[in-house]
């Protein structure tokens, strides 16, 4: 006689899908943490439990019941969660000082006995970014293609394209609250003079800034802040 040996699946539900990207350009952003920071009571107990079982390697984890990472298209998920309305936070480790923490708060509906018929919450995370951006044009007016715009004392540069336009994104600025980051941006071209202007701006901010040029016979370099 045989003997049959009955195995049951174990299905899990996603409850919350996302993509994190660029506030600025739009582009997604993979490698970011995501991190449910409030969450309902249900949860913080399963989470208390998983993280009896890890001890001292729980704050270690690159992925946890509560955290997860952003996959190169940006997209992430969390998967069996109890209804009830959570607060997410996105960052970028290696970028920290680039963009600011995202967050927003999205509710799971509660799930029901049939799985095809259960829903999850969609959350959008955009990370804003710190930099300048703006616009080169003569004394007349006219753009200026191909004028190098660059920060005084790093390595952080851009080029104008055709219509005079330029941006650099994604510049280092303070964290602290309140605080800005103060940098002289230097823009130079063929036949033009040049003059560094002082700028600040903080982080997760993008200020506009444009510059008007003169010939190298003519005034000092002028400034049009826009911002």
């Amino acid at each position: 006689m045989s003997k049959w040996i009955k195995l049951n699946s174990i299905h899990h539900q996603v409850a919350i899908a996302g993509q994190v990207s660029d506030q600025e350009t739009g582009e997604t952003i993979g490698n970011a943490i995501v991190e449910i920071t409030a969450m309902p009571d249900d949860f913080k107990r399963k989470r208390s439990l998983q993280a009896l079982q890890y001890g001292s390697a729980w704050e270690t984890l690159a992925k946890r019941c509560d955290r997860t990472t952003s996959a190169i298209d940006g997209f992430f998920y969390f998967i069996d969660l109890p209804p009830g309305e959570y607060t997410l936070t996105a960052s970028l480790p290696n970028a920290a000082s680039r963009y600011k923490i995202a967050g927003t708060t999205v509710t799971v509906p509660p799930g029901g006995d049939n799985p095809d018929r259960r829903k999850f919450a969609f959350a959008d995370l955009t990370l804003s970014p710190s930099g300048i951006r703006g616009k080169v044009t003569n004394s007349q007016g006219v753009a200026i293609a191909r004028v190098n715009v660059k920060i005084q004392g790093s390595g952080e540069s851009t080029v104008t394209d055709g219509e005079g336009n330029y941006q650099l994104i994604g510049l280092e600025a303070p964290k602290k609250e309140g605080s800005k980051r103060k940098v002289n941006a230097i823009v130079s071209a063929k036949g033009y003079q040049e003059k560094p202007e002082s700028l600040e701006f903080s982080l997760g901010e993008v200020i506009e800034h444009n510059f008007q040029l003169t010939k190298q016979n003519g005034t000092a370099v002028k400034k049009n802040n826009t911002s």
